[in-house]
C-alpha cells in the first residue's frame, strides 16, 4: 500500500477510468456528466467532450467543478473513492494539448489511432471525436473516502500543499 495520501490519491487514480463532472448551468441547475480520464503526474485530469454539450457550456460560464470517482457495486464496508473540487476549462496550449494526447491516447487504445494517427482508427469513433476537444480538471481539493479502514473514514489534500 502507498506510505502517503498523495500516492494513494494517485493509485486510485490510475486503477479507474471515469469521473462524474458535476456542473452548474447558467439557470442555477447542476447537472452531472460521465467522463472518461487521464491523470498526469500532477493531478490533472484530462477529458475529452464535444464543446456544445451541456457540461461544458455550463463550465465555459462557470469554471469551478466538482467530481467523483468510484468503483461500482462496492459492499459498503469496502467503499472507496475521490470527491474533487476544481477549476476545468478546454486545453488551448499547444503543448498542454500534446500531453493530453498523449497521456489519453496511451490510457484508452480504443481512440489511440485517432488521436496520434498510428494504429487502429475505428470508423464508428471517427465523426463523434473529430467534434471533440480536451478539457481539463485542475483540482484544488480532493477527499479520498476509504470504508475499508473505518465507515466513513475520509482524508482531504489540498492540491499543491
Amino acid at each position: 500500500m502507498p506510505d502517503t495520501l498523495r500516492d494513494r490519491i494517485a493509485e486510485f487514480l490510475a486503477a479507474h477510468t471515469t469521473m462524474t463532472l458535476a456542473t452548474v448551468g447558467p439557470d442555477g441547475a447542476p447537472q452531472a456528466a460521465a467522463v472518461f480520464y487521464a491523470p498526469d503526474e500532477a493531478f490533472n485530469l484530462y477529458f475529452l467532450s464535444e464543446p456544445d454539450s451541456r457540461h461544458i457550456r455550463s463550465l465555459s460560464l462557470t469554471p469551478r467543478v466538482a467530481a467523483t470517482i468510484h468503483a461500482d457495486g462496492q459492499d459498503w464496508r469496502r467503499i472507496t473513492g475521490l470527491q474533487i473540487e476544481g477549476v476545468a476549462g478546454q486545453v488551448r496550449d499547444a503543448k498542454e494539448l500534446a500531453h493530453a494526447v498523449q497521456i489519453y491516447a496511451a490510457r484508452f487504445d480504443f481512440v489511440a489511432g485517432l488521436l496520434t494517427g498510428v494504429g487502429e482508427r475505428p470508423a464508428t469513433l471517427i465523426g463523434p471525436l473529430a467534434r471533440c476537444r480536451f478539457y481539463v480538471l485542475r483540482p484544488c481539493w480532493i477527499r479520498l473516502i476509504d470504508n475499508r479502514v473505518r465507515f466513513g473514514y475520509k482524508e482531504e489534500w489540498r492540491v499543491g500543499e
